[in-house]
């Protein structure tokens, strides 16, 4: 197809191979024999149920006598588009959380059903797929190779069951602090350059309010 005779308002991939095809004479069954795939295949890509990978499009372009370039400069399809690394990171809703006081954390140890927003301090925009969480800053000397002072952490406090390594907010002495839990045998452990600070072993069921999800640094 001449460069002249290309078309420039075809948005999608899938839209330019159809286009090109037809131009070309030729049926779904015809170009996918030219190409080695199936007709189903053929049909997929111009519906814009997936798009083909980069060599497929070259062969398309050979096959086709269309520049590659105007093939490969197509929209992609809404499912290519949705496998893109940021894509999962970009659907998610932006949520304003509720900062919150170290006192008022550790209400959520035992009534999780605490509204994190009537004791808000203040609030900051998070982007996460967990929904019940609050935040909190961190300034706690035990905990300065992991959050150096005034990290914010964001809490997920439906969260009580971390896995081994995980950071989370726990109250094993009645008042909430930041640590790494570690398993066998349970300890909740510190992440300090002061190797003074030691793991607080846990015999029982360790008191969890809830795992970190998120950390920002605040400058």
């Amino acid at each position: 197809m001449p460069d002249d005779a290309l078309p420039s308002g075809l948005s999608s991939i899938g839209d330019r191979i159809r286009q090109a095809r037809k131009a070309a004479g030729l049926n779904q069954a015809a170009l996918a024999a030219r190409v080695g795939v199936t007709q189903p295949a053929v049909a997929n890509w111009e519906s814009g149920v997936h798009d083909p990978r980069r060599m497929m499009l070259a062969k398309l372009a050979e096959a086709l006598s269309t520049p590659l370039d105007w093939l490969a400069e197509g929209a992609r399809s809404a499912a290519e588009r949705d496998k893109g690394a940021a894509a999962a990171y970009l659907r998610r809703p932006i949520q304003h959380t509720p900062v919150l006081g170290f006192r008022d954390a550790v209400r959520f140890l035992d009534d999780p059903s605490t509204d994190p927003h009537a004791l808000a301090e203040d609030y900051i925009p998070v982007t996460t797929s967990s929904h019940r969480i609050f935040a909190l800053f961190i300034n706690d000397e035990a905990m300065n190779l992991a959050f150096p002072n005034e990290t914010l952490v964001v809490i997920d406090y439906a969260d009580r069951l971390p896995a081994d390594g995980a950071f989370c907010l726990a109250a094993p002495m009645g008042f909430p602090m930041l640590r790494r839990w570690r398993k066998n045998p349970g300890r909740l452990e510190p992440s300090s350059f002061d190797p003074s600070h030691k793991p607080i072993f846990v015999e029982d069921k360790p008191r969890i309010i809830g795992c970190v999800r998120v950390s920002i640094r605040v400058h």
